[in-house]
């Protein structure tokens, strides 16, 4: 069972050396796949490369894609807070600046800039190489034990 929750390391093609996640919902796996790979400083980077199904009637990337992927992103640079519970986006805010296009690899960067008792606090951008597509920031609620 311990094994199932390793991430496994891809081994070749465009996401060689980078990791996907063991835990997947049915969501994710609707869109995804999402790569990890932490970057020079340990921060978190996530992947998603822009297929056909990604795109809206204007041929370019949705931005509902766009932002799963940050909302996914704020919760991967969220985990190690978490400590034995997970938690819930109660809010994502966004600025769209420049279009993902097919083929296209969008990659993640950010950071939590504050972790309290109940809520988390962070904010990132989504870029195709050098080129700003999305900035995004968000707060996450802590779940309880309980569940509410």
């Amino acid at each position: 069972m311990a094994d199932q929750l390793q991430p496994v390391q891809v081994e070749d093609g465009e996401f060689k050396g980078w990791f996907l996640s063991p835990f997947h919902d049915d969501y994710v796996n609707l869109i995804g796949p999402f790569y990890y790979l932490p970057d020079v400083d340990g921060k978190m980077q996530v992947a998603l490369k822009v297929e056909q199904r990604h795109l809206n009637g204007g041929g370019i990337m949705h931005g509902g894609c766009l932002l799963s992927l940050a909302d996914t992103a704020l919760y991967v640079f969220a985990v190690e807070t978490f400590k034995t519970s997970g938690g819930v986006t109660m809010q994502l805010d966004a600025h769209f600046l420049s279009p993902g296009n097919l083929g296209d690899v969008v990659i993640a960067t950010g950071e939590i800039t504050r972790a309290g008792q109940s809520t988390i606090f962070g904010r990132g951008q989504i870029k195709v190489g050098d080129r700003m597509v999305m900035t995004f920031s968000g707060v996450i609620k802590r779940a309880s034990k309980s569940g509410a």
